[in-house]
C-alpha cells in the first residue's frame, strides 16, 4: 500500500446508521481512534439525507432499523447516481440464507456478522476503502435474474461488488463455524460435567443408608427408588418405578401417602412425618421417619417430589423403654424419698427418746460414784468409769444424730449473710477455753457474702473449723487458713490445715454418716459432722469436696450459688 493510499484511508469519512445508541457510540469511538471522521444517525431515512451532505467514503449500516431498514437504504443509495459509488457494509446476524441474496439485490458491497471483533471490522473497513479506490471506474454491467429459495431475484451488482459480498459472506460463514465449534466444544464439556454430576448424584442416592424416592409431580408415579428402599420395604426397583402408591400399598395407606404428597406440591413447604407405621414385605410393620420436599422444574413449577425415609423402629422402641425406665426410676425415687423421710423421722424420734434413759443411767452412775465409791474395789471403780465414758459418748452421738436430722428436716430460711462476721464469730466460739499454748495460728481471708440459711450455715462452719482445730492438735506448729473466692456463678469457701490429713483412698466414704477415718483413741468424734456439712451444702444447691494426705494436712471446700444482683 502506497503512502497516498494510506493517507486516503486515514482521511476517509465514514457514516454509521445504527438505531442502538450503545452500539453506535462503541463503533464510532473505535473508528475515530483509527483516525477516521465519523458521523452517526439512528435510522435509514436520516442516513440517506446525511449521505448527500456528508459524502462519506463508506457507509456502515445495521439491517434492522426503524422507518427505513438497511436493505432499503442500500437500494436507494445505489439508485442515486450521486451516491452509488459509496461502498455499503451491512451489519447483520446472517440468520437467514436470503440475507445474501437480498444484499446482492439491493447492491450491498459487504457483510459484517454480529457480534463482530473490532480487529475484523477494521480489516473489512480498510479492504472496502482500498477496493473502492481501485474499482471506482468499474461498470456494473448487465443485470442477471436468479432463482433462489423459491423466489426470483434481479441482481445488477458488478463483478467486484459480487466478489466482495461473497468474500464477506465466506468470512461470516467461517466466523459462524468457528463460533459453532466453540459452542460445540463448550456443550461437550458441559455435557461431560453434567454427566459426571449425574453419576455422582446417582451414586449418592444409591448408597444412602435411608430410603430415597422421587415421584413425578403430575401423576405421583415413582421415577427413582434406591437400594435402601428395596432392602427396607422389600419392593424391587423394577416393581416400583413407573408405578403409583396405589399400585404398591394397601388403598388406605396409599390414599394417606397421596394426600401428603399433594399437600407438599400445593403449598411448596417441606413435610416432616416423625413417625409413620408402614407394612413391609419381609420385616413386618416398621416405623419410618419421613421428610418430603418439592423439587421445582427449570421454570419454578412443581417438577418432582423428593422423599427420604429413615427406619426408626428400634430407636422408638428404645425411647419407649427409656421412658418406661424413667417412670420406674421416678417411682423408686419417690419411694426412697419417703423411706428416707421415715428413717430420718425414726432416727430423730429414737435419738430423742434415748436421751431420757441415758440421762437416768448417767445420773445413777454419778450417785454410785458419790455414795458407794468407798465400797467398790479398783475393778468396780473402773467399771463405773467405763459406763460414765460410754454414756458421755452415747450422749454426744445422740446429739449429733439429732443435729443431722434437724438439718435434713428444717425448712431453709435464706438470708444475705456477711460471711466474714459469721466465720469470726464461729472462730471465737471454737477457740474459747482452748489452751493458749496449743491454740493454732488461724487466719481468715476476705470472704464473699452469700445467701443461705444462717443457722444451718453456721453449723457448716462450726463443723469444719472444729475438725481443723481437732486434727491439728497434735501438730507442732498448727495452722489453719480460711479463704473464699468467686468462680463464675458460684462462691467457693475453703478451710485448709496442716494436721493429720487423710488418705484419698478413703475419700468415697468421707461424707457418710458414722464414717471415721481415724480411731477414737487418736481423735474423738461421732463421724456425723462432715455428713451434716454435706447435707446442708447440697440442700443449698452447692457441693462439698476435699483433698488430703496422711500427716500433711487437708483442705475442705464447699460452694454455694452466687447471689443474684
Amino acid at each position: 500500500m502506497s503512502s497516498a493510499d494510506r493517507q486516503s484511508i486515514v482521511l476517509a469519512k465514514i457514516l454509521i446508521a445504527e438505531d442502538s445508541p450503545t452500539q453506535a457510540q462503541r463503533l464510532r469511538y473505535f473508528l475515530e481512534q483509527q483516525g477516521y471522521e465519523v458521523r452517526v444517525v439512528g435510522n435509514g431515512r436520516l442516513a440517506l439525507a446525511q449521505a448527500a451532505q456528508f459524502r462519506p467514503g463508506l457507509l456502515i449500516s445495521d439491517v434492522v432499523m426503524p422507518e427505513m431498514d438497511g436493505y432499503d437504504l442500500t437500494r436507494r443509495i445505489k439508485a442515486d447516481p450521486a451516491l452509488a459509488g459509496i461502498p455499503v457494509i451491512l451489519v447483520t446476524t446472517m440468520s437467514d440464507p436470503d440475507d445474501v441474496i437480498r444484499g446482492l439485490a439491493c447492491g450491498a458491497d459487504s457483510f459484517i456478522l454480529k457480534p463482530y471483533e473490532e480487529r475484523y471490522l477494521l480489516g473489512r473497513v480498510q479492504y472496502m476503502l482500498l477496493n473502492h479506490e481501485f474499482g471506482a471506474t468499474e461498470n456494473s454491467g448487465m443485470g442477471v435474474e436468479i432463482f433462489f429459495n423459491g423466489q426470483r431475484h434481479y441482481i445488477t451488482a458488478g463483478r467486484l461488488q459480487i466478489l466482495n459480498l461473497l468474500l464477506s459472506t465466506y468470512d461470516a460463514a467461517i466466523q459462524r463455524n468457528k463460533e459453532l465449534g466453540q459452542i460445540r466444544d463448550t456443550l461437550e464439556l458441559r455435557s461431560a460435567e453434567v454427566a459426571a454430576a449425574n453419576r455422582f448424584l446417582d451414586s449418592v442416592i444409591e448408597n444412602m443408608p435411608n430410603l430415597v424416592f422421587i415421584k413425578d409431580a403430575v401423576d405421583l408415579r415413582y421415577v427413582r427408588w434406591n437400594l435402601a428402599g428395596e432392602a427396607l420395604l422389600g419392593h424391587a426397583r423394577d416393581a416400583v418405578v413407573g408405578k403409583s402408591d396405589h399400585d404398591i400399598f394397601p388403598r388406605e395407606l396409599a390414599d394417606h401417602f397421596t394426600a401428603q404428597d399433594r399437600e407438599v406440591l400445593t403449598h411448596g413447604t417441606a413435610l416432616d412425618i416423625r413417625e409413620e407405621a408402614v407394612q413391609t414385605r419381609d420385616k413386618g410393620i416398621r416405623m419410618l421417619h419421613t421428610k418430603k420436599v418439592l423439587v421445582p422444574d427449570g421454570l419454578g413449577r412443581p417438577g418432582h417430589l423428593l422423599g427420604i425415609s429413615e427406619d426408626v423402629t428400634e430407636q422408638r422402641e428404645m425411647e419407649r423403654e427409656i421412658r418406661k425406665l424413667n417412670t420406674e426410676l421416678q417411682e423408686r425415687a419417690k419411694h426412697l424419698e419417703a423411706v428416707n423421710k421415715d428413717l430420718e423421722s425414726f432416727s430423730y424420734s429414737a435419738s430423742h427418746d434415748l436421751r431420757s434413759p441415758l440421762s437416768v443411767i448417767g445420773g445413777y452412775v454419778g450417785l454410785l460414784e458419790k455414795r458407794y465409791a468407798g465400797q467398790l474395789d479398783q475393778t468396780g471403780l473402773e467399771y463405773l468409769s467405763a459406763i460414765r465414758s460410754n454414756v458421755k459418748l452415747m450422749s454426744q452421738l445422740i446429739y449429733d444424730l439429732l443435729a443431722f436430722s434437724r438439718c435434713s428436716q428444717q425448712a431453709l430460711a435464706s438470708a444475705d449473710l456477711d460471711m466474714n462476721q459469721l466465720v469470726h464469730g464461729v472462730v471465737q466460739e471454737v477457740l474459747q477455753g482452748y489452751p493458749v499454748d496449743k491454740t493454732p495460728k488461724l487466719s481468715v481471708g476476705p470472704l464473699p457474702p452469700a445467701s443461705a440459711d444462717p443457722s444451718l450455715l453456721r453449723q457448716v462452719w462450726m463443723n469444719l473449723l472444729s475438725n481443723a482445730v481437732k486434727y491439728t492438735s497434735k501438730s507442732p506448729n498448727p495452722e489453719i487458713e480460711v479463704s473464699g473466692r468467686t468462680e463464675g456463678g458460684k462462691i467457693v469457701y475453703s478451710v485448709r490445715d496442716n494436721g493429720a490429713g487423710f488418705s484419698m483412698e478413703h475419700y468415697p466414704k468421707l461424707f457418710e454418716v458414722f464414717e471415721r477415718l481415724h480411731s477414737t483413741e487418736e481423735f474423738e468424734g461421732s463421724g456425723v459432722g462432715l455428713a451434716i456439712v454435706h447435707r446442708v451444702v447440697t440442700r443449698h444447691g452447692g457441693r462439698v469436696w476435699a483433698q488430703g494426705k496422711p500427716h500433711a494436712g487437708a483442705v475442705f471446700h464447699f460452694s454455694l450459688p452466687a447471689r443474684r444482683s
